[in-house]
């Protein structure tokens, strides 16, 4: 049988969830049915982590992809007139992508692409329109939910392309919007390697690298550090239980991550002096940006997702269940596909913080209740979410689009 030649054509370099669910795709994938190229903007973790699997092979590294529509390489300091940088850096971006699209098709035909894969926003529209110029057919995997009308309506409208054959969705959530071409949607949730997130197999650093004793509870939170994130909620929250109760003496709560540097305001920033202003900073560890937060999680006794928008699937949240962290999160989005209330944490009224602070509280006073809740949430994960078991899923769709 002959193989089927996929472009995969991802913007997300970095480890954020975009990038490390491909990642395991790619692991995964059958190479004896499948050949995988990638395209990428630059080399970074994503690649890294590619060549440290050793599946770094057929990476199409082609700068004229932008990273983030907002920001172009081109333009090193942004510090002067950033109105004026954003609208520069959105024309040559644009310019840039005309130019990809121009020249696809010596991509394409060099490559012997059959089916063009698309990870990602800037993914999707560039995706389809190399599939429409080049009469290849297309698959999307949405990992997010539009925020806003205009992008909604192009998602809407290109989605409807014949170009586009297949429309995978990580969660229900994500799938809600094209229900005008639902009969190209097929959820399938993210894929994780269960024995990446293995609590037995994994030193915890956290603890020790902030010299955090042994019976302090932490509870954590990790991914980008973004305002619809809900942190600052989040700090209030902190706020009344530590004024409220007395359980903020024996209690740190961490947020790993950083703001990204396409976003204007560093709200990493803003969060430390919020919480400094509410006199609850020393209730809080802000450890930045880690490459592989796995020996935090490892550390973690109950992990936080203080989100109150739709969160698509957050993948922060199935590698806290696989290292056996119950979970507290809204009713809301993909989150609520993933935590099971009552069994694998709590889930809260969407916007109800008081009664995040509470379900905090109540796993915080109790070790039993978050080890039973975590072992349910590490055998969830198991079930739903095994890399190699959605990856398969994927394959079977992607072999049917030939």
């Amino acid at each position: 049988m002959e193989k089927t030649n996929v472009l995969f054509i991802n913007h997300s370099v970095r480890d954020g969830g975009p990038g490390r669910s491909l990642f395991y795709i790619l692991k995964y994938i059958d190479r004896d049915k499948i050949k995988p190229f990638v395209l990428v903007p630059k080399h970074d973790i994503f690649s890294e982590n590619l060549k440290s699997e050793r599946i770094f092979e057929n990476v199409i590294v082609d700068p004229r992809f932008p990273e983030n529509i907002q920001k172009s390489a081109m333009i090193a300091d942004t510090r002067w007139a950033p109105g004026l940088v954003k609208v520069f850096s959105i024309i040559l971006n644009i310019v840039n992508m005309v130019r990809l699209l121009f020249g696809s098709s010596e991509i394409i035909r060099a490559n012997r692409i059959d089916i063009i894969y698309c990870n990602g926003t800037l993914a999707k529209i560039l995706g389809t329109l190399i599939g429409k110029k080049n009469k290849k057919p297309v698959i999307w995997h949405v990992r997010n939910i539009q925020q806003t009308p205009f992008m909604k309506f192009l998602m809407q409208t290109l989605s409807g392309f014949g170009c586009v054959r297949k429309i995978i969705c990580v969660s229900r959530a994500t799938a809600e919007p094209f229900k005008k071409t639902q009969k190209k949607v097929h959820v399938v949730y993210n894929g994780i390697d269960p024995a990446d997130f293995d609590r037995d197999s994994v030193r915890g650093s956290l603890r020790e690298e902030f010299s955090l004793s042994s019976d302090a509870v932490l509870v954590g939170n990790t991914g980008r550090v973004v305002p619809r994130k809900g942190y600052i909620e989040f700090i209030d929250t902190v706020s009344r239980i530590v004024s409220q109760s007395n359980i903020g003496e024996k209690v740190k709560f961490v947020i790993v991550g950083d703001t990204p540097w396409f976003f204007p305001k560093d709200h990493l920033r803003e969060l430390q002096d919020y919480a400094e202003r509410l006199g609850v900073r020393q209730s809080f560890l802000f450890t930045g940006y880690r490459e592989d937060v796995r020996t935090y999680l490892k550390d973690f006794d109950l992990f936080v997702i203080p989100s109150n928008y739709p969160d698509p699937f957050p993948r922060s949240v199935i590698e806290a269940m696989a290292f056996d962290l119950p979970v507290v999160g809204f009713s809301i989005g993909g989150i609520a596909e993933a935590v099971e209330d009552g069994q694998t944490g709590f889930l809260c009224p969407p916007g109800d913080f008081q009664k995040f602070g509470e379900s905090i509280s109540i796993l915080v006073r109790d070790k039993r209740l978050r080890d039973k809740m975590g072992r349910k949430a590490r055998c969830k994960v198991i079930e739903m979410c095994s890399a190699s078991e959605r990856t398969a899923d994927i394959q079977k769709i992607i072999l049917k689009v030939r």
